[in-house]
C-alpha cells in the first residue's frame, strides 16, 4: 500500500512537473513579448503599421463634409494655360476669381519661393545686363510691370494662407534662415496646459532647422501662413501629419491649421500637454486629438478626389457654377503627377498631396477624428500580457485541441474589438501584439507539448519495447495511461519458468557455447511470450518471468497464460534436436503459473525503474515452478489459473499444498496438451482423480490399487509414483481424522 501510494504520489508530480514548465515557458514568452513590445523593432512596427491600414479599409467613413473644395491645376489647365509655373498675373487673376466667389478662406498649397522671371521689369533688366538691350514696354501701366507685386495685391485683399515648407535637417551652425526671410511667418498665439510632468513643446514637437519661405513681398500681403510638411512612416505611407512644429524658439501652424484659423479669423489655440508630450489642440469650441509629437491621424475619406475638385481652367474662363465656393474653405494645388506632389494612403497610393491639407479640413469640419489615446500603449502591453496568461492557463488546464475554440473566440473579440472602437469612437488600438501574443504562445506551448509527449512516447518505447509485443508498445504510447508510476491494482497471470539441471548442462559446456545457446533459448522463449500479448518481466539465469493482463487489460490472460505456457515447451520439443548435449537427452524446462490480483507498476530506485508485479500470486507462481521438479511435471497451474482458464484445456489436479511463505493451502494442477507417453489419450486422469479421491478419503488400498492403474497407461507417471509411496507411508504412520489431506511443502 504504501509502495502504491508512493507510485501515485510519484505521478502526481511527475504531471505537475509537466505543468510546471508548460507554466515557466508560457510566463518566459509573456515576459519576452512584453520587452518586444516595449522596444518595439523595427519590423514589429512595419507590420503594425500594415494592420492599422488593413482595420482602417474596413472601417472608413466615405461622408466627407461639403466645406471643402480643391481648386486643381490639373492636365487640362495646363494643357490649356501653359505649362506650370504659370506667371504670377495668372495667378492673381485666378486667386482674384476665387475671392469674388466668396470662400471663407483661400490655401495655396505652394512655394513662391523665387522673383517672377517672366514680369516686365525682370525681362527688361536681364535683356540689359545679359544683351545691353534697353527695351522699354511703351504703354504698359507701372502696376504691371511687377508680377509678384500683382499677386501682392491680390494676396492683401482676402483671406489667403501661403504654404512653405520647413526644413528639418539640422545645419552645423544651428537654425538659421538659409533659404529666405522668416520675419514674415505666422506663429501661433499659444497657451499650454499641462500639469508639472508635462514635456515642454520644444521637447515634444518636431523641430526645424531652417525654412523655405515665399518671397517677402508674397509673405507679407497674405493674411496667414502655414507649412505644408508630412511626415511619412517608415514604409513612406501617409497616415498622419503634423499640425504644429517648433522653429526658432515659437510654435507654427500647418497650411490647414492656418487656413481654418483665417476661416475662424482667430490666432488663438489652446495646446494641452501631458507627461509624453502633446495631447490636444483647441480651436475654438473643437478639440483636436493629437499624438505626442502634435500629429493629427488622417481620417481619408476615400481615394483621391473624394473631396470636391474644380479645374483651375474653368475658373479662368469663367466657367465656374455660381455659389459653388461660396462659404467653403477653398484649396489650391495640383493633381497633375508631372508636378510631384503625389503622396501614399492607406487607401490610395496615387493621393495627391493637396488632398492631405484638404482632409484636415474636413476631419476638423466634421469633428470626425482618429486619435491614439496616451493609454492605448498602456492597454496594448496589458491585453500582451493577459493573452500570455490566458493562452498559458488553458494550454495547461486542457489539451491542445480544446484550447483552440476559447483562443479563438478571445482572438476575434480582441480584433473586432479594436474594429468597433475605430469605426465607433475614432480610437486605435492595435490589436497586433496581444494576437501575436496569443498565436505565438499557443504555437510554442502546443510544440512543447508535442515535444514533451513525444520524448515519453520515446522513453516509454525505449523503457518497454524489449520486453512488450509490439503491438501492446503502440497501444502503450497511443495511452501512456496505461502505464500507472508507482503501480495498481490489477488481475492478471504470472509466468515462471526454468530450465532443468541448468548448473550441471553449463559445467558441460564451454563459455562461448553457454552463451550462444542462452541467446538462442531465451530468444525463442522471448517471442512466444510477446506473441501472446505477454510482458517479459526479466531474466534471471536461465529463468524467465513474465505477465499478462499488464499494462494492457486482457479478459483471458489466465487462458492465454496457460496456452502460452504449452507453446513454450512444444517449442522446446521441436528443437531437442539442436538444443541437445552430453550427458542429456534433451534440454527440458518448468513452468508455474498463478493468476490474480496484484500490484502491477513502475517501481524500483529514483535512478533506476522496472515495470513489474508485486504480490502474493507471484510468489505463489515462482513456488510452483519449483513444485514442477518434485512432482515431474513440465507444467502447474494453480487453482486461481484453473478457474480463470475457463474451456478448452485439460486439466489434471496435481495435489493441494502448502507452499513455504503461505499459510493458506492451495490445489495445483497439470494442464494437458500433447502427451508423449500416452499417444495424447487422457482415460489415466479419471483414474488419477479417482486415486487421488480415495487418497483423501484416506482410503490407502484403493488408492494405491486406482494409482497402479494410472501407471498402467502412464508409465513413469511421477505423481501417481509419489501417491503409491505416499499411501505407503500413511499405512505405516496413520495422519489420523484430522488430516486435511494438505501436503505441506518444506522447500521452495
Amino acid at each position: 500500500m504504501k509502495n502504491y501510494l508512493a507510485g501515485h504520489l510519484k505521478g502526481f508530480f511527475m504531471r505537475r512537473a509537466s505543468q510546471g514548465m508548460l507554466v515557466v515557458t508560457g510566463l518566459l514568452f509573456t515576459l519576452a513579448m512584453a520587452v518586444l513590445f516595449v522596444f518595439q523593432p523595427f519590423f514589429l512596427r512595419l507590420i503594425d503599421l500594415k494592420v492599422y491600414d488593413t482595420m482602417f479599409r474596413s472601417t472608413y467613413s466615405d461622408q466627407i463634409s461639403e466645406g471643402v473644395v480643391i481648386v486643381d491645376l490639373d492636365e487640362e489647365s495646363l494643357a490649356e494655360f501653359g505649362q506650370w509655373p504659370w506667371p504670377r498675373y495668372r495667378v492673381a487673376l485666378l486667386l482674384e476669381k476665387i475671392r469674388r466667389a466668396g470662400p471663407l478662406s483661400i490655401g495655396l498649397d505652394m512655394v513662391f519661393a523665387e522673383e517672377d522671371r517672366t514680369s516686365p521689369r525682370i525681362i527688361r533688366g536681364q535683356l540689359e545686363k545679359e544683351l545691353g538691350v534697353f527695351i522699354d514696354f511703351t504703354g504698359l501701366p507701372a502696376g504691371l510691370e511687377d508680377n509678384d507685386a500683382i499677386l501682392a495685391g491680390i494676396l492683401e485683399k482676402g483671406p489667403f494662407a501661403l504654404g512653405y515648407y520647413f526644413d528639418p535637417q539640422v545645419s552645423a551652425s544651428g537654425p538659421a534662415d538659409n533659404m529666405s526671410d522668416s520675419a514674415t511667418l505666422d506663429s501661433l498665439q499659444i497657451a499650454v496646459l499641462g500639469g508639472k510632468k508635462a514635456q515642454p513643446l520644444d521637447r515634444s514637437l518636431f523641430k526645424a532647422s531652417r525654412i523655405i519661405n515665399n518671397i517677402p513681398i508674397l509673405s507679407a500681403a497674405a493674411s496667414g501662413s502655414g507649412f505644408m510638411n508630412v511626415a511619412p512612416d517608415s514604409d513612406g505611407i501617409i497616415r498622419r501629419v503634423p499640425l504644429i512644429m517648433h522653429y526658432n524658439g515659437d510654435v507654427y501652424p500647418s497650411l490647414a491649421l492656418s487656413v481654418m484659423l483665417n476661416a475662424l479669423d482667430s490666432k488663438q489655440t489652446v495646446i494641452r500637454t501631458n507627461s509624453q508630450g502633446v495631447e490636444s489642440l483647441r480651436l475654438g469650441g473643437l478639440t483636436i486629438p493629437l499624438d505626442s509629437r502634435g500629429q493629427m491621424l488622417l481620417n481619408y475619406r476615400g481615394p483621391s478626389r473624394t473631396v470636391k475638385y474644380i479645374s483651375a481652367g474653368d475658373i479662368l474662363q469663367d466657367a465656374l457654377e455660381p455659389g459653388l465656393l461660396s462659404g467653403k474653405i477653398v484649396f489650391l494645388g495640383t493633381s497633375s503627377a508631372g508636378l510631384k506632389d503625389i503622396r501614399t494612403t492607406p487607401i490610395d497610393p496615387v493621393y495627391p498631396g493637396v488632398e492631405a491639407q484638404a482632409t484636415v479640413v474636413d476631419n476638423i469640419l466634421s469633428g470626425d477624428f482618429l486619435s491614439r489615446p496616451a493609454w492605448a500603449s498602456g492597454l496594448e502591453l496589458s491585453l500582451v500580457v493577459l493573452m500570455g496568461l490566458v493562452t498559458t492557463f488553458f494550454m495547461v488546464l486542457l489539451g491542445a485541441l480544446w484550447v483552440i475554440a476559447p483562443l479563438a473566440l478571445s482572438g476575434l473579440g480582441i480584433w473586432f474589438g479594436a474594429l468597433h472602437l475605430l469605426e465607433s469612437n475614432g480610437l486605435y488600438i492595435s490589436p497586433f501584439m496581444p494576437l501575436i501574443t496569443l498565436a505565438g504562445s499557443f504555437s510554442v506551448l502546443t510544440f512543447q507539448k508535442f515535444w514533451v509527449e513525444e520524448r515519453e512516447k520515446r522513453k516509454i518505447k525505449f523503457s518497454f519495447e524489449h520486453y512488450l509485443s509490439p503491438q501492446v508498445v503502440k497501444r502503450v504510447i497511443k495511452n501512456p495511461a496505461l502505464l500507472k508510476l508507482g503501480g495498481e491494482k490489477k488481475n492478471v497471470s504470472i509466468l515462471f519458468s526454468d530450465i532443468r539441471n541448468f548448473t550441471r548442462i553449463s559445467e558441460s559446456m564451454e563459455p562461448q557455447e553457454l552463451v550462444s545457446f542462452m541467446n538462442d533459448y531465451l530468444t525463442a522463449m522471448t517471442e512466444i511470450i510477446l506473441k501472446n500479448g505477454g510482458t517479459l518481466d526479466k531474466y534471471m539465469g536461465d529463468a524467465i518471468m513474465a505477465f499478462f493482463g499488464a499494462p494492457e487489460d486482457m479478459p483471458d490472460h489466465a487462458r492465454i497464460t496457460t496456452h502460452t505456457a504449452v507453446e513454450m515447451l512444444n517449442k522446446m520439443y521441436d528443437c531437442r534436436g539442436r538444443w541437445c548435449f552430453p550427458g542429456f537427452d534433451r534440454v527440458e524446462i518448468g513452468v508455474g503459473i498463478s493468476s490474480g490480483p496484484v500490484i502491477v507498476g513502475n517501481m524500483g530506485s529514483e535512478k533506476r525503474l522496472n515495470y513489474t508485479v508485486m504480490g502474493d500470486q507471484v510468489n505463489l507462481a515462482s513456488r510452483l515452478e519449483g513444485l514442477t521438479k518434485e512432482y515431474g511435471v513440465k507444467i502447474l497451474v494453480s487453482q486461481f489459473t484453473r478457474e480463470q482458464t475457463g474451456q478448452g484445456f485439460t486439466f489434471r489436479e496435481i495435489d493441494l499444498v502448502r507452499v513455504k511463505g503461505r499459510e493458506k493451502p492451495v490445489a495445483v494442477y497439470e494442464p494437458v496438451d500433447k502427451d508423449y507417453f500416452t499417444g495424447g489419450k487422457f482415460a489415466y486422469i479419471p483414474l488419477f482423480e479417482h486415486g487421488l479421491a480415495a487418497y483423501r478419503r484416506q482410503n490407502w488400498d484403493e488408492a494405491v490399487d486406482l494409482f497402479n492403474r494410472v501407471l498402467l497407461m502412464k508409465p513413469q507417471d511421477k505423481p501417481s509414483l509419489i501417491y503409491i509411496d505416499r499411501c505407503k507411508q500413511m499405512i505405516r504412520n496413520s495422519p489420523g481424522l484430522e488430516w486435511d489431506g494438505v501436503w505441506i511443502m518444506e522447500t521452495k
